[in-house]
């Protein structure tokens, strides 16, 4: 050897292996040769670092996707989240059953007094006749009343009855009894009758 190597190289080659376990224990490493980069290594089998490197290099190596493809692990592909449906429960609220309806006592009352008036106004005495009709005036508006009541004006028997009324056709002045009134003013055979009959279609239509 020569002076100028014993002189320079010895030293530069102790430096460079003194460097390299120094930088290799701070977990980068350091070759010399083709191919070599510094960079993140991985941890590699033993027997592709014996190969690549000889058995005195660490059992590490860089990894460089260029130079090694087959190690690449690829694209993280992430699916869609599942959405999990929960089921809508419609919760109908039961309402209590309506109360049974009270009976009408009042109404009720006043049907029966009206069915036994009108009963009374056909097969009962003059009397009774007289005052059933006069007892009918509260259910004026009904309509079989006031029928049962024409009837009476034009063919009751008795005269007292008819005029009666007759007088209870003048004070309701309902207009639909004018027709009946005016053939009891023109066909009655009692005066007291036809007067009160008159005097009925006068307060409805005038003079």
């Amino acid at each position: 050897m020569s002076k100028t190597w014993l002189r320079f190289g010895v030293p530069a080659l102790v430096g460079a292996i003194l460097l390299a376990s120094g930088v290799a224990s701070a977990g980068v490493s350091v070759g010399i040769g083709f191919g070599t980069t510094i960079g993140p290594h991985y941890h590699h089998h033993h027997m592709y670092g014996a190969y690549v490197y000889g058995p005195v290099w660490p059992d590490y190596y860089y990894y460089d996707p260029w130079y090694d493809p087959w190690y690449y692990p690829g694209p993280v592909v992430v699916g869609p989240p599942v959405v999990v449906e929960r089921p809508h429960v419609i919760v109908q609220e039961r309402k209590p059953p309506a109360p049974p309806k009270e009976p009408d006592l009042v109404g009720d009352k006043l049907q029966q007094k009206k069915s036994e008036l009108l009963k009374k106004l056909k097969i009962g005495d003059t009397n009774s006749r007289v005052q059933a009709a006069k007892d009918l005036e509260q259910y004026e508006s009904d309509a079989k009343v006031r029928t049962a009541l024409e009837q009476a004006l034009l063919s009751d028997r008795d005269p007292q009855v008819r005029k009666t009324v007759a007088e209870m056709f003048g004070r309701l002045q309902d207009k639909k009894t004018l027709r009946v009134l005016k053939q009891a003013n023109k066909d009655d055979a009692e005066r007291d009758v036809r007067q009160a009959a008159y005097k009925a279609i006068i307060l409805m239509e005038g003079y």
